[in-house]
């Protein structure tokens, strides 16, 4: 089952081009995030899948079947906005029942599916007869999610569901993200600038820019071995390799060593130590450069040494 966009293409006025002959062959049993730097085609690309932005150039299809010309109502898909575009007027089991009593769900059928897509979610029974403006935003987040799944859609769109969120909810919402895609079956796609957020949920990443496909895969083999450096850099810290101006490390794949217990290749200079949770994070100076590592202990005086697997080194074509 996939989601296929052969050479779509997107100008708008002034001659920006936001896609260019994007060509992705997209799973719709997974979670796929779409990242790229502001600007690269990202919103765009997920607009033209809603059916909410035309196409000037190429086709849409959903498992086979053409979308390019069926209105934004009749996809079987479903988008979840940033400011979440709950009906200010309606309660919250309303807000979820509404697709079902436009498709001619009894009211009380509709609401007792939403209801029940409420508690999946997490939260409580009252919670339904509150209007939106009494919601916190990770109830908002929910309440938006249990709209998007309650006619069964076969793909849901998030633009940047996460983004205003504070920390702990933004992970407690990943998980339970994970649990949705998995228990209905559906496929996800999310735009995110969040690096966490893609490693941590998704089972393919596509990287855009300048409304380009430049790269895609499974999350871990693009942090491991990303072919380019913008992919490397938007799913996560990038450190020099001392002494090189073309190779770059993952700062947790800089070992900082024990001192008087092993030599490494190089030693450097300890500017700052930062504790990152579980992790330290160490600010050095290798000959000349600002660089990072990550370690589990942090360095001892002013200066420590430093070494590295060359396996781990990482060049791009300029």
């Amino acid at each position: 089952m996939t989601l296929r966009l052969s050479a779509v293409t997107r100008r708008f006025a002034g001659g920006t081009v936001a896609l260019d002959a994007v060509e992705l062959e997209l799973p719709t049993d997974a979670y796929v995030c779409v990242m790229g730097p502001s600007g690269s085609g990202k919103t765009t690309l997920l607009r033209i899948v809603a059916g909410l932005e035309p196409l000037d150039e190429g086709t849409l299809s959903l498992d086979g079947e053409p979308l390019t010309r069926v209105p934004a109502e009749r996809r079987p898909v479903h988008t979840v906005f940033q400011d979440h575009a709950l009906f200010p007027h309606l309660d919250v089991l309303d807000n979820v029942a509404f697709a079902a009593r436009i498709a001619g769900e009894p009211r009380e059928r509709a609401r007792a599916e939403a209801a029940a897509l409420l508690e999946e979610l997490g939260l409580p029974p009252q919670l339904g007869a509150r209007r939106p403006a009494t919601l916190s935003g990770g109830e908002a987040q929910r309440v938006a999610l249990a709209r998007a799944l309650v006619r069964h859609p076969r793909v849901v769109l998030l633009d940047e569901p996460l983004a205003a969120l504070d920390r702990g909810r933004r992970a407690e919402l990943r998980r339970m993200l994970h649990r949705l895609q998995r228990r209905h079956g559906v496929g996800f796609i999310h735009v995110t600038h969040d690096p966490q957020d893609a490693l941590a949920l998704a089972d393919h990443v596509v990287v855009l820019a300048g409304g380009r496909v430049r790269e895609q895969g499974p999350p871990a083999e693009l942090y491991r071995r990303p072919r380019t450096m913008l992919g490397a850099r938007l799913l996560g810290e990038l450190t020099p390799v001392p002494g090189r101006c073309d190779a770059w490390l993952r700062p947790e794949r800089l070992r900082v060593l024990e001192p008087g217990v092993e030599r490494g290749r190089m030693t450097a200079r300890v500017i700052r130590v930062a504790l990152l949770g579980p992790q330290w994070e160490v600010e050095l100076e290798l000959d000349g450069q600002p660089g990072l590592a990550w370690c589990d202990r942090p360095p001892q005086g002013e200066r420590c040494d430093l070494d590295w697997d060359p396996d781990d080194v990482l060049s791009f074509p300029s």
